[in-house]
């Protein structure tokens, strides 16, 4: 199978990374009250289960290759990590004199969460089993996914791919049944038993994709089309509205149907070219450098409205100094902020992340 580039998938990558970064975006904005979504984090292990199969599934057979395909993964989601560690030390650093001489906090404590143990758990890759969040603290999942690719990496190396499948089949059900409550945690082991359930999903998905009487049945039919667009406007408001699926490990399913059937969508229909236009999938391009960069982006441009600039300040419910700012303000500096995180993104993409890696 000659593997063509699915542009869609990149644009569900960019719009989550988007919805992560309204998490962190904590002033009073529409953008962090109506398009926050922390579990988008699973749709990224969804999507890369998804990804992954398609690109390694029938190319990855020994050794040999899951050798040269860990050096690959590494150098994709390393370099990026290292450059925002060594950014965040500094400013621990900056932090630390900031106290000394002005008796001014930044935000917390220099180097009592962004400690030492906790800096050599994110240099060696494994940042989601410190006991808190610490540095870039999006990146643990980051951690997690080099964990999965070499977990899967390592069995499409060396097991037949028909026993994978019901592996992969008998997690999914283990989990469901077992594991349920782990869904969507962030630290330690329970968040790699949550990574695998949702890449799990993605790869399952995939070997559905792969199957030829289904790419003949489903393929330009314009019906699929129409559910499609309606089953993502219902789904959308489920998710940061209604909230009526209680049970949230079923979002990964969701997640994999909605991939699934994308790669089968017509071109040409008007709805394709508005929800996959080239801005979206642009955004998916860059969407792993929005994911590192936004937390830094926001703690600087927070910091500037308070020390610099001089906003007014209060203190929050959990005692922290944060901006007044009015509902326009709020707003406004948010949409600001995203800017300024877009437009770093691409350059530490161009100049940080692609650097090492070649496809």
């Amino acid at each position: 199978m000659v593997n063509k580039h699915i542009n869609q998938l990149d644009v569900f990558r960019g719009l989550a990374a988007l919805s992560v970064c309204a998490v962190h975006f904590t002033y009073d904005s529409f953008f962090h009250n109506y398009f926050a979504q922390g579990l988008f984090v699973q749709l990224f292990f969804t999507l890369s289960g998804f990804v992954i199969a398609y690109n390694y599934h029938d190319t990855l057979k020994n050794f040999r290759d899951f050798s040269q395909f860990g050096i690959k993964r590494f150098k994709r989601l390393y370099p990026l990590h290292l450059f925002f560690l060594l950014l965040f030390l500094l400013i621990e650093i900056l932090k630390y004199f900031v106290k000394l001489k002005y008796e001014i906090n930044l935000n917390n404590q220099p180097f009592e969460v962004n400690n030492f143990k906790n800096f050599f758990l994110n240099l060696f890759f494994i940042q989601h089993f410190a006991n808190e969040y610490n540095f870039n603290s999006p990146s643990w999942s980051i951690s997690v996914e080099m964990m999965l690719y070499l977990c899967f990496g390592m069995m499409l190396a060396s097991i037949k791919k028909s026993l994978l499948y019901y592996l992969c089949l008998f997690y999914v059900t283990f989990f469901i049944i077992f594991l349920n409550k782990s869904y969507g945690s962030s630290l330690s082991i329970s968040a790699f038993y949550s990574g695998l359930y949702s890449f799990s999903i993605g790869y399952l998905f995939f070997l559905l994709f792969k199957k030829k009487n289904i790419n003949h049945y489903l393929k330009g039919k314009i019906y699929l089309d129409v559910v499609f667009y309606a089953f993502i406007v219902i789904f959308l408001f489920e998710l940061f509205y209604f909230n009526f699926i209680k049970q949230k490990y079923i979002y990964s399913l969701i997640f994999g149907i909605i991939f699934f059937s994308s790669c089968f969508l017509n071109k040409k229909f008007f709805l394709f070219k508005i929800f996959f236009n080239d801005f979206f999938i642009f955004l998916g391009k860059i969407s792993y450098s929005i994911y590192m960069s936004h937390l830094l982006i926001f703690f600087l441009f927070d910091n500037t409205l308070k020390y610099l600039i001089k906003f007014q300040t209060k203190i929050n419910s959990f005692g922290n100094i944060v901006v007044d700012l009015n509902n326009f303000e709020a707003n406004f500096f948010t949409i600001l902020i995203y800017m300024f995180t877009i437009l770093f993104s691409k350059f530490t993409y161009e100049n940080v992340e692609m650097r090492f890696y070649k496809k």
